[in-house]
């Protein structure tokens, strides 16, 4: 059987052949995920969480939404695991991003090539 779904990252459309046993191929399936209908409702605060020193909206969607299949074609699925092992091994070899950028700090010029290589990204996009 063969179906046709477009990729979220960069809406590239994709013609899947799924085989008898529910295998696939070209393109990667992350299961539905729900996205809120434009005009039905509003993002209301329900409470706050902390992330590190940061206190953070909790927020529901009031209105209708929709289930959608989470596809990524191959391209952006490859891209997107060679942008994480780039981000491993620059903290690995530098540290976490300094808070501050400081010109001359090696750590902060590694995350700055990185930075340079994700918006050349963005940009073919």
């Amino acid at each position: 059987m063969i179906i046709r779904r477009k990729c979220v990252v960069c809406g590239k459309r994709m013609r899947i052949t799924i085989g008898k046993k529910g295998g696939y191929d070209k393109g990667h399936y992350f299961g539905k995920m729900k996205v809120p209908v434009k005009g039905t409702g509003e993002w209301k605060k329900v409470g706050k969480t902390k992330m590190g020193r940061h206190a953070i909206d909790v927020v529901d969607w009031t209105g209708k939404e929709k289930k959608l299949e989470y596809w990524e074609c191959n391209d952006c699925f490859d891209e997107a695991a060679h942008e994480c092992w780039l981000e491993e091994k620059i903290e690995k070899r530098y540290g976490k991003r300094c808070k501050k950028y400081e010109m001359g700090c090696g750590c902060c010029e590694a995350w700055r090539v990185y930075d340079i290589i994700r918006q050349s990204r963005n940009d073919k996009t």
